[in-house]
């Protein structure tokens, strides 16, 4: 997906949408993950780091979803880059903004230089999370509600592959049962 499409994907646009538009990306940019509002989150919700981690609790990709992605315009300091996103999105809302203000227990995203880091806003400044997104399985989920070979998770949906079902519609080959009985080593006996 192309960044001139973000303001229409930050407005309609699915969790998978803005996600693939992120990591896509071949310019610097970011993005704002929340927990999504199911019961399995409730603990989580505006949970410091200490909080969680007293819970036994890990930040978990599956938990949130990406609300909004812009391209950056100054990627110089990380920690200016941070607070001032901080700051926009608690002061500044930009206008295709549905989420609640940027709060403890949300996710900033930076893909600089193409490399992606996590940083979960915690009650004073950014924690990184060096573990919570692998950029090569983001689609893994979707991929295997559909594909056809779990050995072939690897980012492209059924490999252009015909599927099971396919393959059994298939005609059948004139001559392939006499040849694969010429090939049976009990039949070669007879």
């Amino acid at each position: 997906m192309k960044i001139e499409k973000w303001d229409e994907i930050n407005g309609s646009g699915t969790h998978e949408d803005r996600l693939e538009a992120f990591l896509e990306s071949a310019n610097d940019s970011y993005a704002i993950l929340q927990l999504k509002r199911t019961d399995e989150t409730v603990a989580e919700r505006f949970a410091s780091r200490k909080e969680l981690d007293s819970l036994g609790i890990e930040p978990c990709f599956d938990h949130y979803e990406v609300v909004y992605i812009a391209p950056l315009e100054n990627t110089d300091n990380q920690a200016v880059l941070l607070e001032s996103l901080y700051e926009k999105f608690n002061l500044y809302h930009p206008e295709s903004f549905r989420g609640h203000s940027l709060s403890v227990s949300d996710i900033v995203a930076l893909k600089q230089h193409d490399v992606v880091t996590c940083h979960y806003v915690d009650s004073v400044g950014f924690a990184e999370l060096p573990k919570f997104l692998k950029p090569e399985n983001y689609l893994k989920n979707a991929e295997m509600a559909m594909e056809d070979d779990y050995g072939m998770i690897d980012g492209v949906i059924n490999n252009g592959k015909a599927s099971v079902l396919e393959k059994l519609k298939e005609p059948p080959v004139a001559g392939a049962i006499a040849k694969s009985a010429k090939c049976h080593s009990e039949r070669e006996l007879e």
